[in-house]
This record gives structure tokens, C-alpha cells and sequence, in this order.
């Protein structure tokens, strides 16, 4: 249930700077985040496989998959981003030191989290 809830909550969050970010281009959404189209991209992507291992009736593998990809993947970018603030000119207006600890923090919180073993729930029946 732990990573069911995890994938929704960070499909959710990732999924409104998604939205926000297609709306916001060419500047830092409210000065402090990045909102570059590829990185929108990305965000939408990564929220839609998040909600769906989250609602969907998908394995508990699954899950956890999906959870240490986008640690992952965020992990790498907030590191990418302190050699090039622009990942290597993917993201023109750069990443700024909140989205580097935002990255970095969601990341290894996801990898955390997906590294949890949960037991299944048992029933007992009466």
C-alpha cells in the first residue's frame, strides 16, 4: 500500500508541474522552478506511469519499478545539473538550486521507498 500511495501523491505533484510547466514556458515557474518544454515532457510522462502503477491494478513489482526509475531519473538530473544547469542545453533557462534539491530529495526518497519490501496484507476469516 506504501508505494500504491507514494506513486499517487508523486504522480500528482509531478503531474501539476507538468501542467503548470506547459503553461509557464520560458521562464522558472513562480522564479524558482524550471518549466523548459523537454522537462515538461518528461514530467507528464513519468506522472501518467506513476498514477497508473498507483490506481491501476498492476503488481507490486510494477510498482516499485516504476517508483526506482523516476528516483532514479531525477537523482541523475539534479547530479547532471551541477556540471551544466542546462543538462547539457535540454533545458534552455537552466535548473535552479530549489529544482536541484527537489530532484535530488524526491529521487532518493523514491529509491528509499522502493526499496521497502511490504508484506502482503492477510486476511483472517471468521
Amino acid at each position: 500500500m506504501l508505494h500504491r500511495i507514494t506513486a499517487i501523491i508523486l504522480g500528482i505533484i509531478v503531474g501539476l508541474l507538468a501542467i503548470a510547466g506547459f503553461f509557464v514556458e520560458g521562464s522558472h515557474l513562480l522564479g524558482i522552478m524550471n518549466v523548459d518544454l523537454p522537462l515538461d515532457i518528461l514530467r507528464a510522462i513519468l506522472a501518467i506511469a506513476l498514477l497508473i502503477v498507483g490506481i491501476a491494478r498492476v503488481s507490486l513489482v510494477a510498482t516499485r519499478t516504476v517508483l526506482l526509475i523516476v528516483g532514479i531519473l531525477y537523482v541523475l538530473m539534479g547530479l547532471g545539473a551541477f556540471g551544466d544547469r542546462t543538462l547539457f542545453g535540454m533545458l534552455p533557462t537552466g535548473l535552479t538550486g530549489f529544482d536541484i534539491g527537489f530532484h535530488l530529495v524526491v529521487g532518493v526518497a523514491a529509491i528509499v521507498i522502493a526499496a521497502i519490501r511490504e508484506r502482503p496484507v492477510q486476511t483472517v476469516q471468521v
